[in-house]
């Protein structure tokens, strides 16, 4: 008895070498997600939680929140990912096949509906900028909903998972953590799965309306700056103050406090229509400077659309697999092609928990200085030693 299973045990992981062989460029493509997700996920963990890189309003709370969630899946999921990949036969723990796999969609989950609002409160920002804006408790407060969200939509996922037998040759038996057997034949899986892909696709279009408004919006503003130069363009100082009028109007502040204020003084000075032309040098100087200091800018927006313009492109291929797979069902033909290359496309969304701190790189230089400040206390910490 304990020869024959040591050999029906050998023949298993036989079969099982080869599934792996057949994924590794699935099993490639994660490494490097992860290899790259994680040391980037925790500088930016690191410079936008410390003292020197700390930015205070909503955005960078959610930034943050975003920092942290992807960080874990690049230590929970994706290893979880790599492991399921070189044990397509041979999982045989149902209770961690379950365990892990609503980890790693709760996870996900969080990862993509932060994102809803964190635009939201973008949007309020640019559309309504004198009406009350999102306080740092409710921003918390929205987070929580968010987890709550993604706690009710990945506990199916827990309870429907488990091992799924698969018939080979030679009377062979191998073991796969996917949907549990006990739901084959039902519509369980079809409808949960259809659940998850609704809300992703949801998260899209609704990122989509939203950026569309705001981009709109920015227009409208850029064109009303345009206007208003032509308007009021007599002299240089004049100009001068024009300029920061309409460039308060037109662009986000650093400090999300100030957002406000700078579009209430351009709506004022539109109004009256009067500039006050007898302003001498030291005053626009004085005025210049200040504006300066606390430079309008749109970064922040900005760094807020690129990071869901990369949501949407990480989860189209995943949406594309999920549609095609539910269209054609079981008429879907396994070749060595197909398995080396939808494994990928199904988890190109990982791509999302490892590109912000690209785009922070980008787009905030404060960040990049932070970064290359702690990289080179890292290294000095490390030579001491």
């Amino acid at each position: 008895m304990g020869g024959n299973y040591t050999n029906v045990e050998m023949s298993l992981n036989d079969l099982n070498d080869e599934e792996t062989a057949k994924r590794t460029s699935a099993i490639v493509y994660l490494s490097v997600v992860m290899a790259f997700g994680i040391p980037g996920n925790l500088l930016v963990i690191i410079v936008y939680f410390g003292s020197h890189g700390r930015r205070e309003g909503t955005h960078w709370m959610y930034i943050r929140a975003l920092a942290v969630t992807d960080l874990l899946v690049c230590l929970v999921a994706i290893p979880f990912e790599l492991f399921q990949q070189t044990h397509q036969l041979t999982f045989y723990s149902a209770a961690g096949c379950s365990i892990v796999r609503s980890v790693s969609v709760h996870l996900s989950l969080t990862s993509s509906l932060l994102l809803i609002p964190m635009s939201g409160n973008r949007l309020r920002r640019v559309c309504q900028p004198l009406k009350s804006q999102l306080t740092m408790n409710q921003g918390y407060i929205t987070i929580a909903i968010v987890v709550g969200i993604a706690l009710l939509f990945c506990w199916p996922e827990g309870a429907l998972s488990g091992i799924s037998l698969e018939k080979l040759d030679n009377n062979l038996t191998g073991y796969d953590c996917s949907f549990s057997d006990r739901f084959r034949g039902t519509n369980y899986t079809t409808i949960y799965s259809t659940v998850l892909l609704t809300v992703y696709i949801s998260s899209m279009l609704a990122l989509v309306i939203m950026y569309s408004i705001v981009g709109r919006k920015v227009l409208e503003r850029t064109k009303f700056q345009q206007s208003f130069r032509r308007k009021y363009s007599v002299s240089p100082s004049s100009a001068a103050t024009e300029t920061t009028a309409s460039e308060n109007l037109t662009t986000d502040t650093m400090d999300e406090k100030s957002e406000c204020e700078d579009e209430k003084n351009a709506i004022d000075i539109n109004k009256n229509s009067g500039i006050n032309k007898n302003y001498n040098n030291k005053q626009h100087k004085a005025k210049r400077k200040t504006v300066s200091e606390k430079k309008p800018s749109k970064k922040i927006t900005r760094i807020a659309f690129v990071i869901s313009f990369c949501f949407i492109l990480s989860y189209l291929p995943y949406v594309a697999v999920k549609l095609n797979a539910s269209v054609i069902k079981g008429r879907f033909v396994r070749t060595p092609l197909t398995k080396a290359i939808f494994p990928i496309l199904a988890r190109t969304f990982m791509i999302n928990n490892i590109v912000n701190p690209v785009i922070y790189g980008f787009l905030d230089p404060t960040f990049l200085q932070n970064c290359k400040m702690t990289i080179k206390q890292i290294i000095c910490m490390k030579s001491q030693n």
